[in-house]
């Protein structure tokens, strides 16, 4: 699964007003006369710069400053930080420990990627993630996500069917709070072609699929060309079906790209030159750049 990743941003800086005389000191020069949210809009601003590269190690020691002062936005940020080595080799541990103390502290969207580390990194503790997650889903910055990644847990990870159920409406309340998360496509998905939410719709279900594969979601490319192989779906249609598999493959999934490439052999002429087009025409709807010639 895709991590649904949530980075704080980067707070308004804050101190004290100056006069015309006078003018503001620097976010460094207050982050070493001891102020903490200095400290930590400067270690972000270093860890993950505009322009330029980062300095990850400078960054670094200013968000543990922070995090020493009792800023807990900077323990989130640590958290990120060695959850997805930037800078550092990647540390679960260290980063769950980072978690727990924003969790702890109130910092919601912390909450949420420690439930996350705990679901996909840690083997035994579905039980205690699925908590926090049922404890935020209300919360404006957090709630999106949390819906989303509970909804993938009941779906994949339930008690039956009513878990199933359950999955399709909190994918649903995901996507109508937050547009952007795309892997509640492939869940809705799924909930048409199974009548989770409804009668079987697989109408419905290609569109789900269709649109979460507009949006680059892997899952969602994969189970539409599935539906394009299954004769139980209606008129098959290879080169459709090759042609999503190669472009999950281009996303990184291996299992795609090889079934593209055993599809590759048994397409005739006309077959491919549609799978060709077909790639063309889902490369243009998914905002794909052409490769220079």
């Amino acid at each position: 699964m895709l991590r649904v990743c949530l980075l704080a941003g980067i707070m308004a800086l804050t101190g004290a007003t100056a006069s015309a005389q006078t003018p503001p000191s620097s976010l460094r020069e207050q982050a070493e006369a001891g102020d903490p949210v200095a400290a930590f809009e400067f270690g972000y601003s270093l860890t993950f710069p505009q322009s330029g590269e980062p300095d990850t190690v400078t960054g670094r020691y200013w968000l543990v400053q922070a995090a020493n002062a009792g800023h807990q936005p900077a323990n989130h940020m640590l958290g990120v930080v060695y959850r997805d080595g930037f800078g550092v080799g990647a540390d679960i541990d260290r980063a769950r420990a980072f978690f727990e103390l924003a969790w702890q502290a109130g910092d919601t969207v912390a909450g949420h990627d420690l439930a996350e580390l705990m679901l996909y990194d840690y083997g035994d503790e579905r039980d205690v993630a699925v908590e926090i997650l049922e404890a935020i889903l209300g919360d404006v910055d957090a709630g999106p996500a949390a819906s989303l990644t509970l909804a993938e847990t009941l779906m994949f990870d339930g008690d039956g069917e009513a878990d199933a159920v359950r999955a399709v409406t909190l994918a649903r309340d995901a996507l109508d709070r937050d547009g952007e998360l795309y892997r509640a496509h492939y869940l809705l998905g799924i909930g048409a072609a199974e009548g989770l939410s409804g009668p079987v719709d697989q109408a419905a279900a290609r569109l789900a699929w269709e649109a979460g594969s507009a949006a680059g979601d892997t899952l969602a490319l994969i189970a539409l060309a599935d539906s394009w192989l299954d004769p139980d779906w209606g008129v098959n249609d290879r080169g459709e079906a090759m042609a999503l598999y190669a472009l999950a493959g281009e996303l990184g999934d291996d299992q795609a790209a090889a079934m593209a490439a055993e599809l590759v052999d048994d397409l005739d002429e006309a077959e491919t030159e549609r799978a060709d087009l077909r790639r063309q025409a889902w490369e243009n709807r998914m905002g794909w750049e052409p490769l220079p010639e």
